[in-house]
């Protein structure tokens, strides 16, 4: 009888451990198939449109969208800067179109090209931080809101603030990584409710910034990832890439849905679109496996393209040389302040934080 009943128990294991197998199978041929369906998906959906609408001639009107958003989604995956970041400052400087559709065309096409790219991050299991995902996109809808309806900035601060908070982010990434050398963590030194605070502010900050520029909660919680808590830039990045994603979609949302003021940025958003969903992940792709000194000096490439395009074709009043002058040295102090932080904290981590990461693989 005891026979029978090992036997029957021994059966049983078996069989669930055949269906655990079957169903981790099917899991991870899902896994695999993620991207190329959501591919499929989005490039039908377009295509059908395009035919039904007969839109095929706005390539020829805003093929300079086309070719920005070719540099811009890469960025938008292998970097901390949305796509805007690239958008925002080429249509307002060189193609001279209103900061506001640019902001609207910034938030649209990343909603598409961002998101597809955390999908790429998510499928190939890219090292992440999932709970400051959450917590910053909590704040990122709120932020969203507030830009748009209660503290909106005007042409030339948006555009002036855009470039010089990012130009002393640079340098205070560049003193981090070359000056101080400090060990990079791939997992936050300590976690609780200061922690969720801190970074629903980051989120309503970034989400402010970013619903008058189209990015910039990205940035936002890069800095404070690296420069306070000095996460690994390799594990920062994807991490800002997921909550652009989603904040992006918020505030598409807004203008397409509640403001519908979306107006010749669905134009631009169409020729971008089938160009977005392959180069934002396979920027994606390439910075998982780029050394952190080739996202850092990538980076510090586009700041200062940014910078030098600024100061040439940006006219600067007196107002606004004041302004910048103040959002400079409040930016260069806050960093500052990051900096000191990470020097009493992060040396004191456990030894796993640090090679977490490795221990991973």
């Amino acid at each position: 009888m005891t026979t029978i009943e090992e036997s029957a128990e021994s059966a049983a294991g078996a069989q669930t451990a055949a269906l655990r197998d079957s169903r981790a199978e099917l899991i991870e041929r899902l896994r695999r198939w993620a991207y190329p369906l959501a591919l499929l998906v989005v490039y039908v959906t377009w295509t059908l449109y395009m035919m039904l609408s007969g839109s095929w001639n706005l390539f020829q009107d805003n093929w300079p969208v086309s070719a920005t958003m070719t540099v811009g989604s890469f960025v938008a995956g292998a970097t901390a800067e949305g796509g805007a970041a690239v958008a925002f400052p080429v249509f307002t400087k060189v193609l001279h179109i209103e900061p506001t559709t640019a902001r609207t065309f910034g938030l649209m096409i990343q909603s598409v090209g961002m998101t597809m790219a955390g999908l790429v991050i998510l499928v190939r299991r890219v090292p992440i931080l999932p709970r400051v995902i959450g917590w910053v996109t909590l704040g990122g809808i709120a932020g969203q809101f507030v830009g748009t309806y209660w503290l909106s900035v005007g042409s030339p601060y948006s555009k002036i603030l855009f470039t010089f908070v990012a130009t002393v982010f640079g340098v205070a990434m560049a003193i981090s990584r070359w000056a101080l050398k400090w060990e990079p963590l791939h997992a936050l030194p300590s976690w609780g409710n200061g922690s969720r605070i801190t970074f629903v502010l980051i989120g309503i900050a970034g989400g402010t910034f970013a619903a008058n520029t189209g990015s910039g909660i990205d940035m936002l919680t890069f800095i404070v990832l690296t420069l306070a808590l000095g996460i690994n830039e390799k594990v920062s990045t994807p991490t800002t890439v997921i909550i652009m994603g989603i904040n992006s979609v918020v505030g598409f949302a807004i203008h397409g849905l509640i403001e519908q003021d979306i107006g010749i940025a669905f134009d631009y958003w169409l020729v971008a679109v089938p160009i977005v969903i392959l180069g934002a992940p396979f920027g994606a792709y390439v910075a998982s496996h780029a050394s952190r000194d080739h996202i850092i000096l990538l980076l510090l490439s586009l700041i200062t393209l940014e910078l030098v395009t600024t100061l040439i074709l940006v006219p600067f009043s007196s107002t606004a040389i004041l302004v910048t002058a103040i959002a400079v040295v409040v930016c260069a102090v806050w960093f500052w302040a990051m900096l000191k932080y990470r020097h009493r904290t992060v040396p004191d981590a456990p030894p796993e934080l640090i090679h977490h990461h490795h221990a991973a693989h």
